[in-house]
């Protein structure tokens, strides 16, 4: 395989030579300019941070993206997609609230943001893919629907994948509300009867009719149900929940599945970055975030996603402050597999052979 070209900007600035002047020259060397054609609607993803952290990339480097790209004619927008679980990011209008308390809002951007997936996270495409678990990938729609996307990832620890980068937010960050659902469970949604109020939310949104109200409660019928997460994202209340299932290698392979039909849709309409800083050892999802556990790194960007993985990865087991520890994700949590996602990755046609270039 050839290897991929992966920029990299450190921390180091001084005047006339500065943090944001350096983010601009790495996107540029990176080909943000040749990327974008006039007129193109540019989706930007981002993490915005759940209500509580204050981890997650900081939206001045947003609005730098968003500054590049109009001066080469395209007309970005900032964009994340609606979570699984309960917390400040489960709707659009939660999301959005979460997103101005952050910094995600066009008044500080010079971008509008929105949901992708849309109201409560239903509105997706699937995109084609071949795999041992996913042969259609529902990503959030108003994401398949840009032209190009760039795609802003914080690079930290997570609790179930060893460590969180753009593959993660690719496959997982970039899925609507059932697709969510696909990579967390292997079953059906579990219902608390407790929690319901009978508004029949779920029951209008179950594609397969296998929702009936008994006594004022929604009833699942298991033997129609096919799993897709309708109702769990349609539900305002809790009562229909996920059956957290999937961990380990199979969860991976799943996420780069995801993130491989995502790859495919957007080949060469894509810039990737990853921000390492703030390295917590926990997801921008949580409502908090830990002290870094290793020094605060750069910024990278490339056009190959497992390559810009791989070349930060590298850069971490470099500035790892502890001694005897080739990889400090894995001594985080011993027992997970980070090298799994990169060979994972490689069967799916996604190359992680790189060669760094740095930049200023």
């Amino acid at each position: 395989m050839s290897r991929e070209n992966v920029y990299f900007i450190n921390l180091h600035s001084e005047s006339g030579c500065s943090l944001e002047d350096k983010f601009r020259w790495l996107l540029n060397e990176a080909g943000i300019a040749d990327l974008v054609c006039k007129g193109e609607l540019i989706g930007i993803k981002v993490h915005v941070g759940e209500r509580g952290n204050l981890a997650y990339v900081n939206h001045n480097y947003a609005r730098l993206a968003v500054g590049e790209i109009t001066r080469a004619g395209g007309k970005p927008f900032l964009t994340d997609t609606n979570t699984l679980y309960g917390g400040g990011r489960h709707n659009a209008v939660d999301h959005h609230a979460s997103a101005v308390m952050h910094g995600y809002f066009e008044a500080t951007t010079g971008a509008p943001f929105f949901a992708a997936d849309g109201l409560r996270g239903l509105d997706f495409e699937e995109l084609p893919v071949q795999g041992r678990h996913v042969t259609g990938a529902r990503i959030a729609a108003g994401i398949c629907q840009a032209d190009k996307i760039v795609m802003l990832s914080h690079f930290k620890g997570h609790c179930e994948m060893g460590f969180g980068g753009t593959i993660k937010n690719m496959g997982m960050g970039c899925a609507s509300v059932p697709g969510k659902l696909e990579l967390h469970s292997g079953t059906k949604p579990v219902q608390d009867h407790n929690r319901c109020v009978g508004c029949g939310q779920c029951l209008m949104n179950c594609p397969e009719h296998a929702i009936v109200m008994a006594e004022h409660k929604a009833v699942i019928d298991y033997a129609m149900c096919i799993g897709c997460g309708q109702c769990v994202a349609a539900c305002n209340y809790g009562a229909m929940q996920v059956k957290w299932a999937e961990h380990g290698e199979r969860l991976i392979e799943k996420v780069a599945e995801y993130a491989a039909a995502l790859y495919g849709q957007f080949s060469g309409k894509a810039l990737y970055v990853n921000f390492a800083l703030e390295i917590s050892p926990d997801c921008d999802c949580w409502d908090y975030n830990d002290r870094p556990f290793v020094p605060d790194i750069g910024i990278l960007a490339s056009r190959s996603p497992a390559a810009l993985d791989r070349a930060t990865m590298d850069l971490v087991k470099k500035a790892n402050p502890r001694a005897g520890e080739e990889n400090p994700f894995d001594a985080l949590r011993p027992g997970q597999k980070c090298e799994y996602l990169f060979e994972y990755c490689r069967t799916l046609g996604m190359n992680d052979e790189y060669e760094l270039v740095e930049v200023g």
